[in-house]
């Protein structure tokens, strides 16, 4: 489990603290969504003061992360990584074979050795992106 997804219990604090997120603040359950809070939202919690904010940030500092972050701040997770990975190795196979075609099609006389020497670089390019596709499908 990725430790943004982590369950608050998880983080070292005092009993205090966690008795005031579980009584006051339900919607907390994980560290992300900690992270999406400010500390003047947590300070507001009852039973919740300075020292167990300082405790709070200072946990989630050793972890590289602090109150008041933003979606787009957060650390990726690797399901989104493999995602975004996967389109762009996609999109780039398309966006070569789309300009092999154009080259194919713009050319007026072939030799049959600039035959050979273009499909062979556009397979070299194709095994490429299959392989990195491979390697992603190994890792989920």
């Amino acid at each position: 489990m990725e430790p943004i997804e982590q369950k608050i219990s998880e983080l070292e604090m005092n009993v205090r603290a966690y008795n005031a997120f579980l009584c006051h603040a339900p919607d907390i359950t994980t560290i992300r969504d900690l992270v999406l809070k400010t500390p003047g939202e947590l300070l507001r919690m009852p039973n919740f003061g300075k020292k167990s904010l300082n405790e709070v940030k200072e946990n989630l500092s050793l972890m590289g992360l602090r109150l008041g972050m933003t979606e787009k701040q957060l650390p990726k997770r690797m399901e989104d990584i493999a995602t975004n990975f996967s389109y762009n190795v996609l999109n780039h196979a398309s966006e070569a074979a789309i300009e092999s075609l154009d080259v194919i099609l713009k050319k007026q006389e072939w030799r049959y050795s600039d035959i050979e020497k273009y499909f062979h670089e556009h397979e070299k390019i194709m095994e490429t992106y299959k392989q990195a596709l491979e390697r992603l499908k190994g890792t989920e």
